[in-house]
């Protein structure tokens, strides 16, 4: 009869271990989305993103921490603890920056419940358009060998087109440029090849150059600098 009563006693034991992890994700914030995705536009400075939650549970949830991947995005909430029932909402703030192209953003948030921690990972996708490709950007000589042009191909947004009809020399440098710039399109508005040819190969150069537009009225040409270097 005594075997018996410690058997029952263990079996209780094990059976309370289980409910309790239970109970926890039973009472854990249920999330409208967990990964939302955005398509900014040209001249966007950043991205906000929302998540809607609610507290399922019983009882009241502290959020203790919020966390993003990288210092570009910062979470933020009205307040740490949601009573039973209530809801709220993180907000993500994503600064564009000079990024261009598809951004992944994970943001962690932690959590007390039931006496134990709970973290969740919300997800931002961004996809920021790039207004131009530059297929080459640094073109690079040697001195003494003989000289000849190299191109780099320039492929415009399609929903910017715009003309490109000058190259412009960064200001700190000398007036006169060590390379003669002539552009070619090849489609209207939309692409065209840069063609640098260096008018000697005597001595060691590196010049920046930047396209021009009439078009361009943000000036976001000047994010895509193209290098011309003699080593």
């Amino acid at each position: 009869m005594e075997t018996r009563r410690i058997s029952i006693s263990v079996v209780a034991a094990f059976a309370s271990l289980a409910i309790g992890p239970t109970l926890a994700a039973a009472g854990s914030l249920a999330w409208e989305q967990t990964k939302i995705s955005v398509d900014a536009d040209f001249g966007q400075k950043e991205v906000n993103a929302y998540y809607v939650f609610t507290n399922s549970s019983d009882r009241a949830i502290t959020i203790s921490k919020t966390s993003a991947s990288c210092g570009c995005t910062l979470p933020s909430l009205e307040k740490d603890t949601y009573a039973p029932g209530e809801s709220g909402k993180l907000l993500a703030t994503f600064d564009i920056g000079n990024r261009v192209g598809k951004q992944h953003k994970e943001i962690t948030v932690e959590t007390q419940e039931y006496g134990e921690s709970q973290s969740y990972v919300l997800t931002l996708d961004v996809n920021i358009p790039q207004l131009i490709e530059l297929k080459r950007r640094a073109l690079l000589w040697r001195v003494g060998e003989e000289p000849g042009t190299k191109d780099c191909e320039i492929v415009i947004h399609s929903s910017r087109p715009m003309t490109i009809d000058e190259v412009v020399i960064k200001k700190n440098q000398k007036e006169e440029s060590m390379f003669i710039f002539e552009i070619e399109e090849i489609e209207p508005r939309h692409k065209y090849l840069l063609k640098i040819t260096p008018k000697s190969l005597d001595a060691k150069v590196r010049e920046t150059c930047y396209l021009a537009s009439p078009d361009d009225k943000e000036k976001g040409l000047r994010n895509f600098p193209i290098y011309a270097w003699i080593r």
